[in-house]
């Protein structure tokens, strides 16, 4: 009798700790639902919303710019194929950015899985790891978390690819002159220094190379004062243009100053704000 009271003792023990730990595994695993909100709806009026969208769809095929001969035709045919990408990278941006937003604006604190989320940002801005988030290193993310106006992506697209016509757009799908270090992760510009071992980077698609333009102006150091730009602009509720943004290009390219012109001129003379997409933040009265 003494054996069996002791060994219903012993199963219950069990039974109680496989299901304290059946729990635990459980909330460990639960993923992270980057397109539902986070938090309770009250907090919607912190958003970001894009007012027009862009209404070019993505082409079937890349269009063989140098086989359009007249200028005009090849120019719209060029940017209509690139928009597409620049504004569904931004959208992204955009949902990401209200995701941060409605972490920050929480009463508690971020649950495991934000905390998942909010270091492969981190990772992906080339920004330190922390141990505790603070609202000082999540307003940080801000600083990063934001669009690239579709202006800016045509101007210089065109300008780095000689509009879709280059050998490392034909070859490479490279329409921005990203640089690569590892042997055979590109082409070889066939100027480059014998010194030097760069590549221009080859991507899968145009697509991938729009969307590591972005990144590299949103995480590089470089462009560090246009991203502060960036967000004088959004403190104030104002529209972010390529315009407003190109004076922090000035690294893109050794030719510097003259070089940021060019792009001005690019935007303004083919009218490339008409490509921007309306961003505004919500208040509470809408």
């Amino acid at each position: 009798m003494e054996r069996k009271i002791l060994w219903l003792i012993s199963f219950a023990v069990i039974f109680v700790l496989w299901f304290k730990l059946d729990l635990k595994h459980t909330d460990d695993e639960q993923p992270l639902d980057q397109t539902a909100p986070l938090q309770a709806v009250d907090q919607e009026e912190n958003q970001l919303q894009i007012n027009k969208v862009t209404p070019y769809k993505p082409m079937q095929n890349k269009p063989n710019f140098a086989d359009i001969q007249d200028i005009k035709q090849r120019k719209e045919t060029f940017f209509e194929y690139l928009v597409p990408f620049a504004a569904e990278k931004n959208a992204l941006l955009i949902r990401d950015r209200n995701e941060l937003t409605r972490i920050i604006t929480s009463s508690e604190p971020p649950t495991r899985e934000q905390k998942r989320w909010l270091a492969a940002l981190r990772k992906i801005f080339k920004l330190k790891k922390v141990g505790v988030y603070t609202p000082d290193n999540l307003a940080e993310l801000y600083l990063h978390l934001d669009v690239v106006p579709e202006s800016l992506v045509l101007a210089q697209a065109a300008n780095e690819s000689a509009w879709g016509t280059s050998r490392f757009a034909l070859k490479g799908n490279n329409y921005f002159g990203q640089w690569c270090f590892k042997i055979g992760c590109g082409l070889v510009p066939e100027s480059r220094d014998e010194d030097a071992d760069h590549e221009v980077q080859r991507f899968k698609s145009v697509k991938d190379s729009v969307f590591a333009y972005i990144d590299n102006l949103n995480s590089n150091g470089a462009y560090k004062a246009l991203r502060t730009e960036r967000a004088a602009l959004r403190e104030k509720n104002r529209s972010i243009t390529g315009l407003d943004l190109v004076n922090g290009l000035l690294p893109y390219s050794q030719r510097g100053q003259a070089y940021v012109e060019e792009i001005k001129s690019l935007i303004s003379y083919n009218k490339l704000w008409r490509f921007d997409q309306e961003i505004s933040l919500n208040s509470p009265e809408q």
